[in-house]
């Protein structure tokens, strides 16, 4: 399969097919999670299969101040350390500059870069398409039709429903509007734990 053809898959058979059949290389994509719900957890498979399929080397970006990462809560998750990084940084195109201009890490997920503004989201998807990146923006709020981002393929909101625990993952931008839902068990394997984010 050529590397333009691929697909990030979560392995969530209804997570896939509602985007369409997994992430598709060289497009970003964009997430509303708002957050302390532990909305991220909904990343992780696509990170782990990216890395088991692809062998791909993966970088995190997160932007929140005052935020400790634990890699070996990552770890449990069946998430490689060898292959992922992760860095904080409040202007990652302006600070990471070299990572968005080479294939190296082939996903970098930006998790609530601040000053991220629709200009930098145009720059970020000529690179993705440039040099095969698949790029997962996560925003700390809901995402609307009204202010969408021009740039971005796919846009969905994730919601945690603590009456019913369980998560509302929605389509924006990318794929037919669709609504599902998933519960703990949908996500949890011998692997998976949820995560404190």
């Amino acid at each position: 399969m050529k590397s333009s053809e691929r697909r990030l898959l979560s392995g969530i058979k209804t997570l896939d097919a509602l985007i369409g059949g997994g992430l598709r290389e060289g497009e970003l994509s964009e997430w509303g999670m708002p957050w302390g719900q532990g909305l991220r957890e909904f990343i992780l498979p696509f990170l782990s299969r990216a890395q088991a399929d692809y062998s791909y080397w993966i970088l995190w970006v997160y932007g929140r101040q005052h935020v400790a990462i634990n890699p070996w809560a990552w770890h449990a998750r069946s998430i490689d350390l060898d292959t992922m990084r992760f860095v904080s940084s409040q202007d990652p195109l302006q600070d990471l500059k070299h990572v968005f201009l080479s294939d190296f890490f082939r996903v970098i997920v930006l998790d609530q870069a601040p000053h991220l503004k629709e200009e930098d989201c145009q720059h970020l998807a000529r690179n993705a398409r440039t040099y095969g990146q698949s790029i997962l923006i996560l925003r700390p709020h809901l995402l609307t039709h009204e202010q969408g981002n021009l740039w971005t393929r796919t846009r969905l909101n994730c919601v945690y429903d603590f009456e019913k625990t369980q998560t509302r993952i929605e389509v924006i931008k990318g794929a037919p509007p669709k609504t599902i839902t998933l519960s703990p068990h949908d996500l949890a394997s011998s692997l998976y734990k949820p995560l404190s984010l």
